[in-house]
């Protein structure tokens, strides 16, 4: 007996198999959340570093530190743009009056409430949050500067380009530390070097 799949029952299939795909990507990131990258799925914290539910600005050498106690790499500004378009949940930009201020710890617990006010709308559970914070991003450990990139606008163009105007020990209440697994996986989830994929560009 022979059975003919119709158009619509092959469209069903297609789709539970992109279905089955897509769960197994993120099944991948366990805890983490999932992103498409190039042609990989990489594996990103769901939002910011934070001390005691604070997100919390550090400084590179710091950044650095909890990334390797971590065992994860720091973003790329690349890696930072496929967060943003890829977010569950895109908070617009909130700045604040500029000054020397900006380094200190109530600037910082107030812009957090801020941003929580933001997130109150939301249900935020296991979901990727994006548009709040500048990003710490990859610079040479030999460099004697801080790199930072992102705070993207609605608009996706973001508030901060690619930037190491300071030094390394400098951090105010906009920057944040978003971690990455430093495996990646290619598209039957076979488990490949993120470096090496970055390496590649």
């Amino acid at each position: 007996m022979r059975f003919l799949l119709t158009s619509s029952v092959f469209l069903v299939v297609l789709t539970i198999a992109s279905c089955y795909k897509a769960s197994q990507q993120i099944s991948v990131c366990k805890d983490m959340a999932a992103v498409k990258f190039r042609d990989y799925t990489i594996c990103v914290t769901h939002d910011y570093y934070m001390v005691e539910g604070i997100r919390t600005p550090v400084d590179m050498p710091t950044a650095r530190r909890i990334a390797e106690e971590e065992k994860m790499l720091l973003p790329t500004p690349e890696i930072v743009d496929a967060i943003w378009q890829q977010a569950d949940i895109r908070l617009k930009p909130i700045p604040l009056t500029p000054g020397p201020q900006m380094t200190s710890q109530a600037y910082y617990i107030r812009h957090n409430d801020l941003i929580n006010e933001q997130l109150s709308q939301y249900d935020t559970k296991d979901k990727l949050i994006a548009g709040h914070k500048k990003d710490i991003v990859y610079i040479s450990p030999q460099s004697s500067r801080v790199a930072i990139y992102g705070w993207h606008r609605l608009n996706g163009i973001p508030i901060q380009p690619y930037s190491t105007v300071h030094g390394r020990y400098y951090y105010d209440y906009s920057h944040g530390l978003r971690l990455v697994s430093p495996i990646a996986y290619d598209s039957e989830n076979n488990p490949v070097d993120l470096k090496r994929i970055l390496r590649q560009s």
